[in-house]
């Protein structure tokens, strides 16, 4: 067994014994843990995006009723203005946040309420406004459900895919994905027009357009104790967009926010995390200048008094959100 297995095995037994809640006790975490979700529903029900970043509402409740209990769960607003006027944080807190705007997020909301926690909702804010689809989940669902054995896509030089079983799909929406991710509007445009032309229909439209939040829901969840960021407005990839393009994206997804709920916005999410390119230095100061006070990453680590305010890092929390952050305590503690 080599070394990285072994710590592995070694968190596991940890955590299965207890271990790290007297860790936890005798040693609290003086930084804070900032949880990264995306959407919760059932495998079984999810047509609409990648397993690695949803999780059963069974499993979103145990973490609520998990943290609600043990941390102190606590606003990004509180966290950040804590951290700008350099108070040290509670032990061992933590912060709900979610990234994107699907309407399953409406009874993730209704769970926090009940068990007495919050979150912060990053929102793109043009398929809330039905004035376009968040691409992530017209990609998948079109691919999932349609009924098509074959998908050929034009993008330098032509492209095919067979679509003969569940693993084709994924394997398609990957390369598509990919391809989105890697380059401006006008190719996710083009890709998107094509798959429509495919696999596209009246009905189906629809049932993409009902995965995403409606603006009575927002106001909805604002009225259980959610706050609410930015996320862009289309959720276009940013460093490959171009920079006029790039600062309408996420100065168009503030201002409408602002108008939608009365209230300013002070916090923004960069969206297309992954292996790729999601943000850089420039993307940075655009937020910087749209006037947000932090921007949050897909980067793991905890946040304290020495995080950069627009690149603050997170913590995954699919597939297993208590071994992936009680491992990084431990190695806090103890390294390795």
């Amino acid at each position: 067994m080599n070394n990285a297995n072994l710590s592995l095995t070694l968190k596991r037994l940890l955590l299965k014994f207890g271990a790290y809640g007297l860790l936890r006790r005798l040693m609290p975490n003086s930084r804070v843990s900032i949880l990264r979700y995306h959407a919760v529903v059932d495998p079984d029900k999810n047509t609409y995006t990648a397993p690695g970043i949803a999780l059963s509402p069974a499993e979103f409740e145990a973490h609520v009723r998990y943290f609600c209990k043990r941390y102190n769960v606590m606003s990004m607003d509180e966290v950040v203005d804590c951290l700008r006027a350099h108070k040290p944080l509670p032990k061992n807190s933590v912060v709900f946040t979610f990234d994107d705007g699907y309407k399953d997020n409406l009874a993730a909301a209704r769970t926090l309420n009940r068990f007495g926690g919050s979150a912060i909702f990053y929102l793109t804010t043009e398929p809330i406004n039905r004035n376009g689809r968040l691409w992530l989940a017209e990609v998948t669902h079109l691919i999932l459900t349609g009924t098509r054995e074959r998908l050929s896509l034009d993008h330098d030089g032509v492209s095919h895919w067979p679509l003969l079983s569940l693993r084709d799909r994924w394997r398609a929406i990957r390369q598509v994905v990919k391809i989105i991710k890697s380059n401006n509007r006008s190719t996710r445009d083009k890709m998107l027009a094509q798959l429509y032309e495919q696999l596209g229909d009246p009905q189906r439209f629809r049932e993409i357009d009902e995965l995403i939040l409606t603006w009575d829901e927002v106001r909805e969840m604002r009225g259980l104790g959610m706050s609410f960021g930015a996320h862009t407005t289309t959720h276009l990839n940013l460093p490959n967009a171009d920079p006029a393009d790039a600062v309408d994206e996420i100065e168009g997804s503030k201002k409408q926010l602002e108008e939608a709920l009365g209230e300013p916005v002070r916090h923004f999410s960069y969206p297309n995390s992954g292996p790729y390119e999601y943000y850089d230095e420039r993307i940075r100061q655009y937020v910087i200048d749209a006037g947000f006070d932090s921007s949050t990453t897909s980067d793991q680590g905890f946040a304290g008094s020495d995080t950069d305010f627009f690149a603050i890092k997170r913590v995954r929390t699919v597939p297993e959100l208590a071994e992936v952050l009680h491992g990084m305590e431990w190695d806090r503690v103890f390294g390795g």
